[in-house]
């Protein structure tokens, strides 16, 4: 693979699957960190079991999605340079960069709410180990707020990068779209952006399902997925019909749209306030559709000129 993300040839499947399941699990990550950490900072309420759901989820989702970026790299033990040396002129290198910071946060982040947590339910052998164990944790938690912001900026960052990554390459009919015809500003890393937070919100919901009340987090989603369609709709009027035809077709129509933006918006709007027994197939549905997204944008983008 070229790092610089920038020969691809007509019709070539140089990015495959990997590729598009990398993407995913990045905006994942970087939506669920996104949900946990502004739960944390803004919420009155504090849901402790979607702040937990969402801290524990990034770290996983992030460095599943690396381990799978170094294997199709096909030089897995040169990855360090990636971290190490920054190419400003390489879009890959640029959001390895931002992706390491984001994957420190959040490693960081899930230690702190796992420490308060066991602190909590006193998870310790000793009396003694369990009063240094609340010490420590309670000491280490002025750090929660600013690990939860800075790494927010970060998440936005990881979330935004895997758009990025595919419009740089300024041949792709798909890929590199300009918004609504504006001259320098990407569609892509908009459309990412929100699907990643909305797919990152519906895993955390999964991860969350027994919370006492997530009615505002449904309500966020539903705003999420309206926004989306509308996104997908400016794509399909701004690229060639030629992109949504042949198998592509029945990934887009049936894969992003009716299972992952439809049904789970119609079946969101109806259980917003009650109905829990909902989250499980709505939150599933969108995580669904999010990965059809990205399989559908990288190999449609090879596809067809």
């Amino acid at each position: 693979m070229d790092i610089t993300w920038g020969a691809l040839a007509s019709h070539e499947i140089a990015w495959g699957g990997i590729i598009a399941f990398y993407l995913f699990l990045a905006g994942v990550a970087g939506g669920a960190f996104l949900t946990a950490a502004l739960t944390d900072l803004f919420s009155k309420n504090r849901q402790l079991k979607v702040i937990r759901a969402g801290a524990y989820i990034a770290p996983v989702a992030i460095i599943i999605g690396l381990a799978m970026l170094v294997v199709d790299l096909g030089k897995p033990f040169s990855f360090w340079k990636l971290l190490l040396y920054v190419n400003f002129h390489s879009v890959m290198s640029i959001g390895v960069f931002i992706i390491s910071i984001f994957t420190a946060f959040a490693v960081v982040y899930a230690y702190l709410v796992w420490m308060a947590a066991a602190a909590e339910k006193r998870i310790k052998i000793t009396l003694a180990g369990q009063e240094m164990a609340a010490a420590k944790a309670t000491g280490m938690q002025v750090l929660r707020k600013p690990v939860a912001l800075l790494g927010s900026l970060s998440a936005l960052g990881t979330a935004t990068y895997t758009g990025f990554l595919l419009s740089a390459v300024t041949t792709n009919g798909l890929w590199h779209v300009n918004f609504l015809g504006i001259e320098g500003i990407p569609f892509l890393p908009i459309l990412f952006l929100v699907s990643a937070i909305s797919a990152g919100l519906a895993a955390t919901l999964i991860g969350a399902v027994d919370c006492s009340d997530l009615t505002a987090y449904k309500k966020a989603d539903i705003v999420l997925l309206a926004i989306e369609i509308i996104l997908l709709a400016i794509l399909y009027t701004s690229v060639k019909a030629a992109f949504f035809s042949g198998g592509m077709a029945t990934l887009f129509w049936l894969g992003v749209v009716v299972v992952g933006l439809l049904l789970p918006l119609v079946l969101a709007i109806y259980g917003v306030s009650t109905h829990k027994n909902l989250v499980l197939p709505v939150c599933g549905m969108v995580v669904i559709g999010g990965l059809c997204l990205r399989y559908f944008v990288v190999y449609s983008g090879q596809l067809f000129k």
